[in-house]
């Protein structure tokens, strides 16, 4: 009868493994065609790893001046968008911070003066950039996987290297999602 239950449980065990196996598999392949479908070289990509890390990190640095706030980093193509909210003073010490950063081209502060959001906006924030990215991807005329999507406190913050016409069918797209307040776009136009 041991013998009945360790026989089973090795089974179960490596029928488990293969299915972590094949998630991680699935989970490469995934990102690796994420990298090759990207408008930017993979050295920009990681460039722009590297830039987010680097500005979390002088905020992070700088943690008891920024108490208070709320101050989220991303980047795209060596551009760094701030967003988030925070007294007058953070968000310049912020704008400051992001131009030490070694390696960024241009700084877009679009950080708001005000009290940081609570769990129930950032939660609804999730799900317009989940809708958004949807509809772009639904969409003929755009190429989701060229639009970073972004969104704070009810503003959706388009950034990524597109057409002039792509630009302003994504902007027309992301304004009619339920639940957007207003639309900004950061392209560069190719």
């Amino acid at each position: 009868m041991k013998k009945f239950f360790l026989v089973t449980a090795l089974v179960t065990s490596a029928l488990m493994l293969q299915g972590c196996v094949a998630a991680v598999i699935g989970l490469g392949a995934g990102a690796t065609a994420k990298v090759a479908t990207d408008p930017r070289t993979t050295g920009t990509q990681v460039d722009d790893t590297t830039l987010n890390t680097r500005m979390n990190s002088k905020l992070s640095e700088n943690g008891p001046f920024f108490i208070g706030s709320r101050i989220s980093s991303s980047t795209y193509d060596g551009n760094i968008i701030l967003t988030g909210q925070a007294n007058a003073e953070q968000i310049e010490k912020a704008e400051r911070l992001a131009y030490q950063v070694e390696g960024v081209r241009k700084v877009y502060n679009q950080i708001r003066a005000g009290e940081p959001v609570g769990a129930g906006t950032i939660s609804n924030d999730m799900w317009i950039t989940t809708k958004v990215k949807s509809q772009l991807m639904l969409n003929s005329k755009t190429k989701a996987r060229n639009i970073k999507v972004v969104t704070e406190n009810q503003e959706v913050f388009l950034i990524g290297i597109v057409s002039n016409e792509e630009g302003q069918q994504a902007a027309t797209i992301a304004s009619k999602v339920a639940g957007v307040r207003k639309v900004i776009t950061l392209f560069t136009l190719r």
